[in-house]
C-alpha cells in the first residue's frame, strides 16, 4: 500500500483546483448553515462523494475524484453511512445504561451506594471503550462494503465485514494512525485560515474537513483494492 499518496493524490488530478474548490464551497454552506436542518444536506453530500473516491481507488482509477455531477447520489449514499453508524452505535447506547446507573447511585450519601454506583460506571466506561475500539477496526470494512456493494445492509454482514477487518488489520491500524496524523494536519490547516482572518477561516475550515475525508477514502480504498475478500 502507498499509504503516503492518501496525503497528495487530490492534487494530482488535472482539474484538482475545481473539483477541491466545489468541494469546499459544499463544506462551506453546510458549516453556514448547519445550525439549521436543511445545512446538514450538504454535509452529507460530502460524506456520499468519498464513498464514491474510495470506490474509484478500489477500482484502480488514475483519478479517484468524481465529478460533481451526482448531487442526488451523493446524499443518497451519504444517508446510508450517517445510518449505517447509527445502527452500529446502538450497543453504546445499551452500555451507557451502567454507567447512567453508577451515577446516580454515585449521588447517593451512602458509602454502599457509592461503592456500587463506582462499580457500575467503571463497567460502563470499559464496555465503552471496549465497543469503541472495535467499531473503530471494522470501521473501514464498512465503508468499503457500503462502497463495492452499494448495499445498507452489506454493513452488518458481520462475517464480512470481520473477516475483512482481519485479514488486513496491520494496514487498518496503519490507517487508523495516519487519519489521526490527517486530523492533525487539518487541524492545523484550519487554523492557518485564523491568520487570514475572516476570509481565510472560510476557506481553510471546509477545505480542511474536505481534504480529511478524501486522505480517509484513499486509505480505505487501499484496503479495499488489496483484500480479496472485499469483492466477496
Amino acid at each position: 500500500m502507498d499509504f503516503g499518496k492518501a496525503f497528495t493524490f487530490m492534487f494530482e488530478d488535472p482539474d484538482w483546483l475545481r473539483k477541491l474548490g466545489i468541494g469546499t464551497l459544499v463544506g462551506l454552506v453546510g458549516i453556514i448553515f448547519s445550525p439549521v436542518l436543511i445545512g446538514l444536506i450538504p454535509l452529507i453530500m460530502l460524506l456520499g462523494y468519498t464513498l464514491d473516491v474510495l470506490r474509484n481507488v478500489m477500482d484502480g482509477k488514475q483519478y479517484p475524484m468524481p465529478e460533481w455531477d451526482d448531487w442526488g447520489g451523493f446524499l443518497v449514499r451519504g444517508l446510508k453511512i450517517i445510518g449505517v453508524f447509527i445502527v452500529w452505535a446502538l450497543p453504546l447506547i445499551v452500555v451507557a445504561i451502567p454507567f447512567g446507573i453508577g451515577a446516580a447511585l454515585s449521588d447517593n450519601s451512602g458509602s454502599t451506594a457509592n461503592a456500587i454506583g463506582a462499580m457500575f460506571m467503571i463497567c460502563g466506561g470499559c464496555l465503552s471503550l471496549l465497543w469503541g475500539l472495535f467499531l473503530a477496526l471494522v470501521t473501514p470494512a464498512i465503508y468499503i462494503r457500503l462502497a463495492r456493494t452499494d448495499r445498507f445492509g452489506s454493513a452488518f454482514e458481520f462475517g464480512k465485514v470481520w473477516a475483512l477487518t482481519r485479514d488486513n488489520i496491520a494496514n487498518v491500524i496503519i490507517a487508523l494512525v495516519l487519519l489521526i496524523v490527517a486530523g492533525i494536519i487539518a487541524a492545523v490547516i484550519g487554523m492557518l485560515g485564523v491568520v487570514a482572518l475572516v476570509i481565510g477561516v472560510l476557506v481553510s475550515i471546509p477545505f480542511a474537513n474536505l481534504w480529511q475525508y478524501l486522505v480517509q477514502a484513499h486509505l480505505f480504498g487501499q484496503i479495499g483494492a488489496n483484500s480479496a475478500t472485499a469483492a466477496e
